[in-house]
Protein backbone atom coordinates (compact mmCIF):
# COMPACT_ATOMS: atom_id res chain seq x y z
CA UNK A 1 0.00 0.00 0.00
CA UNK A 2 1.19 3.47 -1.04
CA UNK A 3 0.56 6.09 1.49
CA UNK A 4 0.43 9.33 0.57
CA UNK A 5 -1.22 12.06 0.93
CA UNK A 6 -4.39 12.37 3.57
CA UNK A 7 -6.74 13.19 0.01
CA UNK A 8 -6.51 8.96 -0.80
CA UNK A 9 -5.01 6.43 2.19
CA UNK A 10 -4.42 3.85 -0.98
CA UNK A 11 -3.64 5.06 -4.22
CA UNK A 12 -3.39 2.04 -6.05
CA UNK A 13 -6.82 0.42 -4.98
CA UNK A 14 -8.73 3.76 -5.86
CA UNK A 15 -6.90 3.42 -9.42
CA UNK A 16 -7.84 -0.31 -9.53
CA UNK A 17 -11.19 0.68 -8.88
CA UNK A 18 -11.70 3.31 -11.62
CA UNK A 19 -10.63 0.97 -13.60
CA UNK A 20 -13.12 -1.35 -13.04
CA UNK A 21 -15.66 1.02 -13.26
CA UNK A 22 -14.70 2.31 -16.46
CA UNK A 23 -14.60 -1.29 -17.68
CA UNK A 24 -18.28 -1.65 -15.87
CA UNK A 25 -19.20 1.55 -17.73
CA UNK A 26 -18.33 0.51 -21.29
CA UNK A 27 -19.67 -3.30 -20.66
CA UNK A 28 -23.00 -3.17 -19.87
CA UNK A 29 -24.92 -1.24 -22.94
CA UNK A 30 -23.02 -4.17 -24.72
CA UNK A 31 -23.92 -6.78 -22.80
CA UNK A 32 -27.62 -6.03 -22.47
CA UNK A 33 -27.60 -5.71 -26.02
CA UNK A 34 -26.08 -9.28 -26.34
CA UNK A 35 -27.83 -10.72 -23.64
CA UNK A 36 -31.88 -9.81 -25.25
CA UNK A 37 -30.42 -10.45 -28.41
CA UNK A 38 -29.17 -14.12 -27.67
CA UNK A 39 -32.63 -14.81 -25.60
CA UNK A 40 -34.65 -13.64 -28.68
CA UNK A 41 -32.28 -15.94 -31.05
CA UNK A 42 -32.25 -19.04 -28.23
CA UNK A 43 -36.35 -18.64 -28.31
CA UNK A 44 -36.51 -18.17 -31.99
CA UNK A 45 -34.38 -21.39 -32.32
CA UNK A 46 -36.01 -23.09 -29.33
CA UNK A 47 -32.79 -23.87 -27.58
CA UNK A 48 -33.11 -23.60 -23.77
CA UNK A 49 -31.25 -24.22 -20.33
CA UNK A 50 -27.20 -24.40 -21.25
CA UNK A 51 -26.63 -21.61 -23.13
CA UNK A 52 -29.11 -18.88 -21.52
CA UNK A 53 -27.38 -20.57 -17.87
CA UNK A 54 -24.36 -18.93 -19.49
CA UNK A 55 -25.65 -16.18 -20.31
CA UNK A 56 -27.55 -15.23 -16.88
CA UNK A 57 -23.61 -15.97 -15.49
CA UNK A 58 -22.32 -13.62 -18.00
CA UNK A 59 -24.66 -11.11 -17.16
CA UNK A 60 -24.58 -11.41 -13.07
CA UNK A 61 -21.47 -11.37 -12.55
CA UNK A 62 -19.81 -8.24 -13.10
CA UNK A 63 -22.04 -6.44 -9.96
CA UNK A 64 -21.34 -9.76 -7.70
CA UNK A 65 -17.63 -9.50 -8.29
CA UNK A 66 -17.09 -5.77 -8.50
CA UNK A 67 -19.21 -5.14 -5.33
CA UNK A 68 -16.93 -6.48 -2.44
CA UNK A 69 -14.20 -4.30 -4.03
CA UNK A 70 -16.26 -1.11 -4.51
CA UNK A 71 -17.68 -1.87 -0.75
CA UNK A 72 -13.42 -2.54 0.02
CA UNK A 73 -12.30 1.00 -1.43
CA UNK A 74 -15.47 3.00 -0.32
CA UNK A 75 -14.97 1.89 3.19
CA UNK A 76 -11.17 1.93 3.47
CA UNK A 77 -10.71 5.62 1.76
CA UNK A 78 -14.04 6.63 4.52
CA UNK A 79 -16.15 7.77 1.95
CA UNK A 80 -19.54 6.29 3.91
CA UNK A 81 -21.59 9.06 1.88
CA UNK A 82 -21.18 6.30 -1.37
CA UNK A 83 -21.45 3.38 0.76
CA UNK A 84 -25.11 4.62 1.93
CA UNK A 85 -26.41 5.99 -1.37
CA UNK A 86 -25.30 2.04 -2.68
CA UNK A 87 -27.94 0.94 -0.42
CA UNK A 88 -30.37 3.83 -1.54
CA UNK A 89 -29.74 3.67 -5.79
CA UNK A 90 -28.97 -0.05 -5.58
CA UNK A 91 -30.32 -2.15 -3.22
CA UNK A 92 -33.59 -0.26 -1.97
CA UNK A 93 -34.52 0.03 -5.96
CA UNK A 94 -33.91 -3.55 -6.32
CA UNK A 95 -36.16 -5.07 -3.66
CA UNK A 96 -38.88 -2.64 -4.39
CA UNK A 97 -38.42 -3.52 -8.22
CA UNK A 98 -38.88 -7.17 -7.26
CA UNK A 99 -41.32 -6.60 -4.50
CA UNK A 100 -43.49 -5.52 -7.04
CA UNK A 101 -42.93 -8.02 -10.31
CA UNK A 102 -42.11 -10.37 -8.34
CA UNK A 103 -44.74 -12.97 -10.02
CA UNK A 104 -43.05 -12.13 -13.42
CA UNK A 105 -39.45 -12.37 -11.67
CA UNK A 106 -39.45 -16.32 -13.71
CA UNK A 107 -39.07 -13.65 -17.39
CA UNK A 108 -35.35 -13.36 -17.50
CA UNK A 109 -36.01 -10.46 -19.94
CA UNK A 110 -35.97 -8.44 -16.50
CA UNK A 111 -32.62 -9.42 -15.73
CA UNK A 112 -31.26 -6.85 -17.24
CA UNK A 113 -33.12 -4.14 -15.68
CA UNK A 114 -32.68 -5.42 -12.37
CA UNK A 115 -28.49 -4.61 -13.13
CA UNK A 116 -29.77 -0.87 -14.60
CA UNK A 117 -29.37 0.73 -11.13
CA UNK A 118 -26.23 -0.84 -10.50
CA UNK A 119 -24.52 0.16 -13.87
CA UNK A 120 -25.98 3.46 -12.92
CA UNK A 121 -24.07 3.86 -9.37
CA UNK A 122 -21.11 3.07 -11.31
CA UNK A 123 -21.80 5.36 -13.60
CA UNK A 124 -22.29 8.44 -10.88
CA UNK A 125 -19.39 7.36 -8.97
CA UNK A 126 -16.94 7.08 -11.85
CA UNK A 127 -16.64 10.60 -12.22
CA UNK A 128 -16.50 11.07 -8.16
CA UNK A 129 -12.99 8.95 -8.23
CA UNK A 130 -12.11 10.66 -11.04
CA UNK A 131 -12.15 13.80 -9.05
CA UNK A 132 -10.19 12.43 -5.83
CA UNK A 133 -7.50 10.81 -8.14
CA UNK A 134 -7.62 14.78 -9.37
CA UNK A 135 -6.90 16.07 -6.26
CA UNK A 136 -4.70 13.40 -5.28
CA UNK A 137 -2.49 14.62 -7.96
CA UNK A 138 -2.77 17.77 -7.68
CA UNK A 139 -1.89 17.81 -3.85
CA UNK A 140 1.30 15.53 -4.89
CA UNK A 141 2.15 17.83 -7.24
CA UNK A 142 1.90 21.01 -4.46
CA UNK A 143 4.11 18.87 -2.20
CA UNK A 144 6.88 18.16 -4.83
CA UNK A 145 7.00 21.69 -5.74
CA UNK A 146 6.87 23.16 -2.20
CA UNK A 147 10.06 20.22 -1.47
CA UNK A 148 11.66 21.72 -4.66
CA UNK A 149 11.15 25.41 -3.46
CA UNK A 150 12.71 24.81 -0.02
CA UNK A 151 15.58 23.31 -0.99
CA UNK A 152 16.34 26.05 -3.50
CA UNK A 153 16.14 28.75 -0.73
CA UNK A 154 18.75 26.23 1.27
CA UNK A 155 21.28 25.99 -1.50
CA UNK A 156 20.81 30.23 -1.67
CA UNK A 157 21.36 30.40 1.87
CA UNK A 158 24.45 27.86 1.33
Amino acid sequence: MIKGSPIIRDIDAVQRLRKLLVINYTLPPAAAGIFLLAQHVLTFLKISNPVLVMLIFIAISPPVLVTPFIFYVLYREKRYGWLVSYFFIVILPLVIFYGIFQDMIEYIIWLPVYMVPFYFYCFLIKFSVDEWIREYNFHELYLLQKKEKEEKEKERLL
